[in-house]
């Protein structure tokens, strides 16, 4: 553009036909030229918003980077000063956003909820930034990770009276927090390298799982093979039909997390562990529950069968008992980072001493005897 004058308004048309953020710039003005840059965007109902405006003093450059929906758009260009010389304006566009855009700034940070949140974001360009923002509501424990698996593409900061780096690929447990307190997060992209959007990043943001209530079981009515019949092993849950597992997860002040993980490992069978070995892996609910149902099916006796005396109604009951015997094991991982051994730390039943509890699955109860006690 050349030859305009001082106190003129300029305005070009420019339409966007997929989501994306658009970098608008007006660059290479004389020392004698001053123009602003307004993006416009044209409404249905034929009335116009401005979604982002730029006015350096001077002849310094101007830019605007606003998330452009599908619709039109103009260059509002704003003449203050001129000489006549010619300046030059246009925009780019990038179409390959992640969710969370448009987050550039500190205002428009993504908001995360008080839950666990795991977030896949990118870098659509050298330029872009993604700042997040997490309410730490009760004051509770925290951690966040930022995860690159090329190590070296993404920066990771948190604002602490100035914005101060953390380390890539490690845990960071944030500790100390008062009820309400914000933590500001931004990632950017190392500059020495080329930005590629197919690459992603994954930032965690957790409250840290510090306890839990559960709940392994049969059903209500079942009749328990006891520890003076069967020792080795204690058959510690025992059921027919159905084994019901509920946990409730809680982060540093007995608070339910929602969005947190529950593994229970299941062996049906501990003849053949391999071939019997399930693993269901859950996620809390808004009060951080967990509540499943495993429908047992066939079963298969692998031991002998166990005779077992049961008191009931004034009768003594000698049963005969055949038992498939299996365990189980409830993993949960607090999201503080990883153990000694470099394993996820979690906290859970079973551990090194006692690695599994001895599941009975009782396929046929047979009633030998009943007579009054």
């Amino acid at each position: 553009m050349s030859n305009s004058q001082a106190g003129e308004s300029i305005c070009y048309h420019f339409e966007i036909t997929d989501r994306s953020k658009t970098t608008a710039l007006l660059v290479g003005q004389s020392t004698g030229t001053d123009v602003n840059l307004s993006i416009l965007e044209h409404n249905p109902n034929d009335t116009f918003t401005t979604i982002g405006i730029s006015t350096n003093t001077g002849n310094q450059d101007e830019a605007v980077i606003a998330l452009t929906e599908p619709g039109h758009y103009y260059w509002f260009m704003e003449v203050i000063d001129s000489d006549g010389s010619a300046f030059d304006f246009g925009a780019t566009v990038v179409t390959n956003l992640d969710e969370h855009e448009f987050n550039d700034t500190v205002a428009t940070s993504t908001i995360l909820p008080d839950k666990q949140n795991t977030i896949v974001g990118n870098m659509d360009s050298i330029n872009d930034v993604d700042y997040y923002q997490f309410t730490a509501v009760r004051g509770q424990n925290l951690s966040v990770v930022l995860t690159d698996d090329l190590s070296n593409e993404y920066f990771f900061e948190i604002y602490n009276s100035g914005w101060v780096p953390l380390p890539v690929n490690t845990y960071q447990s944030i500790t100390g927090l008062q009820a309400n307190q914000q933590i500001n997060l931004r990632v950017t992209p190392n500059t020495s390298l080329p930005a590629n959007p197919e690459n992603n990043y994954t930032l965690t943001v957790a409250s840290i799982v510090a306890s839990f209530d559960h709940i392994i079981s049969g059903e209500s009515n079942v009749t328990r093979v006891p520890y003076s019949a069967q020792s080795d092993p204690y058959l510690t849950t025992q059921a027919y039909n159905e084994l019901n597992w509920s946990v409730v997860l809680k982060d540093s002040t007995g608070a339910p997390i929602e969005g947190a993980v529950a593994i229970f490992r299941f062996i049906k069978d501990l003849a053949d562990v391999e071939n019997t070995l399930t693993n269901y892996e859950v996620v809390s609910d808004e009060n951080g529950e967990i509540s499943e149902q495993i429908n047992l099916t066939f079963c298969n006796p692998n031991i002998p069968s166990v005779q077992h005396t049961e008191y009931s109604f004034g009768y003594k009951n000698v049963w005969g008992s055949d038992v498939e015997v299996g365990a189980w094991r409830l993993e949960i991982p607090t999201n503080k980072g990883f153990d000694e051994n470099g394993n996820p730390d979690i906290i859970g039943v079973g551990g090194e001493n006692v690695t599994t509890v001895t599941f009975g699955h009782i396929c046929d109860q047979d009633l030998i005897s009943s007579n009054p006690s």
